[in-house]
């Protein structure tokens, strides 16, 4: 079953369960956008990147979200990343409100998508497959 499928079936598609986004906000970050782009690029990280318009940018300035199919991959990565960015974001509250993440050194991350979580419970409570 696709994923889009299974969502609409209200099934959890395995796909969901093996996702963990790791967010960046770009005004925590030590370096300019393009050079720390270039970094992951050399990395090869899987993710992309959002420069938020008005009016969201009044609360933040954008974010790169990378993707990886294990909480380790994802902790591996933090390590390596760490340098680049600052520790306590200042807009965490805007992360943690709208997007529902846990934070780790400046890092946000969840599993899945958001909206998931309307239709299979907080994710921090899914099943570890």
């Amino acid at each position: 079953m696709y994923k889009r499928q299974a969502y609409q079936n209200n099934v959890q598609h395995r796909n969901s369960l093996n996702c963990f986004k790791l967010g960046i906000p770009i005004k925590s970050l030590k370096v300019d956008l393009k050079q720390f782009l270039q970094i992951l690029d050399e990395k090869n990280y899987v993710g992309k990147y959002s420069l938020f318009s008005f009016p969201i940018s009044l609360l933040s300035k954008g974010v790169i979200i990378l993707y990886f199919s294990t909480e380790e991959e994802m902790r591996e990565a933090i390590s390596q990343l760490r340098q680049y960015v600052r520790g306590e974001p200042e807009e965490k509250w805007f992360f943690e409100k709208f997007v529902n993440v846990d934070w780790i050194d400046g890092f946000n991350y969840r599993r899945g998508c958001p909206e998931y979580d309307s239709k299979f419970g907080d994710w921090r409570n899914w099943k570890k497959d």
